[in-house]
């Protein structure tokens, strides 16, 4: 259980120069990030399971009371194994987690809102273009070309988006929404990518699962849509997303992009919207001729 290694991350002293060019972070051993890697695989899964079952949470708690609680709720899980560390922890984790979190947020509330308005099936394909967006914004980071297979790869998923998701010369909104959740998941990536070298997962994580909440919060109080989960489904909703969906898969994802490199975890990341779309399935979401 990656939950059991919580207390034993060790703090990793990095100076960087704000006027040194940026370098690419260096990785830990192939046999250490393998494993991650792995468990980066079972979250995925999960993640698109979990489609269907924030989709029928939303229709019944208004999206920014269901993020709020989710996230609140799985940072003080997680928190409980950092409390010794919560206290000492340094500028970096601290600014890196609240960057990755607002990123993150945006990444939430994007999606939660679209799949109001669009199907699981075509959810899951649009985000997972963060698996060809992740590398070409690294490569742009980082000022190393892309890989003609990168580039390839950008051009066909987006002719995918756009047979998958234009109707006319019209675009449906919560594809529209889908797409800009991609785009913030591919900007996430990469801020995981930089920062998780120079700090502890477990106390990175708290911090970005707790800014997802406080903004969730905010905006439904500046909105006035805070409201308490009214049916049992609701409750076993925000359990499920709060806990496995996010506190145990954030502490992996972050482990996992401190240990491998963005483009090798966003290439397991890929296989979200096959999962997704067998949840659809079996909710009678059938793909169009067109979609396949």
């Amino acid at each position: 259980m990656p939950f059991a290694n919580l207390r034993a991350d060790r703090r990793v002293s990095v100076t960087v120069s704000a006027s040194a060019p940026a370098r690419i972070p260096q990785r830990p051993a192939a046999r250490h990030s393998t494993g991650w890697a792995l468990a980066m695989l079972g979250v995925t899964a999960l993640w698109g399971w979990t489609y269907v079952v924030v989709q029928d949470a939303v229709a019944l708690l208004p999206v920014p009371a269901f993020l709020a609680y989710r996230f609140l709720g799985a940072a003080a899980f997680v928190a409980l194994f950092q409390y010794r560390g919560l206290a000492r922890m340094t500028a970096r984790e601290v600014a890196g987690g609240a960057v990755a979190g607002g990123v993150l947020f945006a990444v939430y509330a994007l999606q939660t809102a679209g799949l109001q308005d669009t199907t699981v099936s075509n959810a899951a394909f649009i985000t997972g273009l963060a698996v060809v967006f992740t590398p070409l914004l690294w490569a742009l980071a980082y000022r190393t070309p892309p890989r003609p297979r990168q580039t390839a790869g950008a051009v066909l998923a987006l002719a995918g988006l756009a047979l998958l998701t234009l109707k006319g010369l019209s675009v449906n909104r919560g594809d529209a929404l889908m797409l800009g959740c991609a785009l913030a998941f591919t900007v996430q990536n990469v801020v995981l990518a930089r920062i998780g070298p120079g700090a502890r997962t477990g106390l990175l994580t708290v911090v970005q699962l707790t800014t997802v909440g406080l903004c969730g919060l905010l905006w439904s109080l500046v909105t006035g849509t805070l409201a308490a989960p009214a049916t049992g489904g609701v409750w076993t909703a925000l359990v499920v997303t709060a806990l496995p969906s996010s506190a145990l898969a954030f502490f992996i994802k972050t482990k996992a992009f401190a240990t491998s490199s963005p483009s090798r975890i966003a290439l397991i990341m890929a296989m979200e919207p096959v999962f997704a779309g067998f949840s659809g399935y079996w909710l009678a979401e059938r793909p169009s001729p067109r979609s396949i």
